[in-house]
């Protein structure tokens, strides 16, 4: 499928289908968007139809809670296109399960997958069943983390949990929790390999941005940038002082003492929040 591609979008949790659908041209157009893959995803692509039926009834359902006259005619449209993929292409997605943005169905065929919830970047194959595990009144469902690649045949029951960037073998019967990275097959399941690398499998990654940072915590950032050009390459802590105290001054405002700047704390973002508040600065 060629090299990982890493995909960045402003908020994919407010826009999943639009990061799914960067995954299909990624992975099925090998990156391509002219004219010709447009077509070929939109109409003849049956796994991604799957997706976009279960993005489109998630939308609509949203826009029905709060429009319900308007909002009439695109349930019943969304409920008519709901019907027709799980007769014709033989998939179902339950409405009430919660999914990340990344979604891919590399085969479509036989896909069932309840009311659970699955993270970002989730890749599934044909005759995958996620759901309740039934047996003994026990209704709980999955929890699957992010970058979670699913294979053929796979069974996922109960409230179990499958770690961040696990692999699930063809055929894996999984019925209890999977950590973090594992390669996992046969039935029962079973940890094969505690630490594998599904990454070159899923050939995409979803990120999401840094969160915004404070006022604080850039001045922070900025006094430590500082600090850092003014540290003596010969380690006299007495100078390192002093100019700590030049360039908090010149630079934020601050007025302090060198025989009040402890050089060791200003070096570490803890150390330059406290002299900063000490100081009167909102850090």
């Amino acid at each position: 499928m060629g090299a990982t591609i890493t995909r960045v979008d402003a908020d994919p949790d407010q826009r999943p289908f639009l990061t799914d659908l960067d995954k299909y041209y990624t992975i099925s157009a090998e990156g391509r968007r002219g004219l010709r893959q447009r077509l070929r995803l939109w109409l003849l692509n049956a796994d991604f139809r799957v997706v976009a039926c279960y993005r489109f009834d998630q939308a609509v359902r949203r826009y029905y809670a709060q429009h319900r006259v308007l909002g009439l005619a695109p349930r019943i449209a969304s409920a008519v296109w709901r019907r027709r993929t799980s007769t014709i292409h033989h998939a179902e997605i339950d409405h009430r399960a919660r999914i990340g943005p990344g979604l891919y169905l590399m085969h479509h065929t036989g896909v069932f997958v309840g009311p659970v919830s699955i993270g970002d970047n989730c890749c599934l194959h044909h005759n995958v069943t996620i759901g309740q595990r039934v047996a003994a009144g026990d209704q709980s469902v999955p929890r699957i983390g992010n970058d979670v690649w699913i294979g053929p045949g796979v069974t996922i029951t109960g409230g179990i949990t499958v770690g961040d960037g696990a692999t699930l073998s063809a055929g894996s019967v999984i019925s209890r929790d999977v950590p973090a990275r594992a390669l996992v097959a046969g039935n029962p399941g079973r940890v094969v390999n505690a630490d594998y690398d599904n990454s070159a499998m899923l050939n995409y990654t979803v990120r999401r941005p840094a969160p915004a940072r404070d006022e604080a915590s850039e001045q922070v950032d900025r006094a430590l940038a500082e600090y850092a050009r003014l540290r003596d390459p010969a380690g006299d802590r007495h100078l390192e002082a002093v100019k700590a105290a030049i360039f908090l001054e010149d630079v934020f405002d601050v007025v302090l003492r060198e025989d009040e700047i402890d050089p060791d704390q200003l070096g570490t973002a803890e150390g330059m929040r406290a002299v900063l508040a000490r100081a009167g600065r909102p850090a």
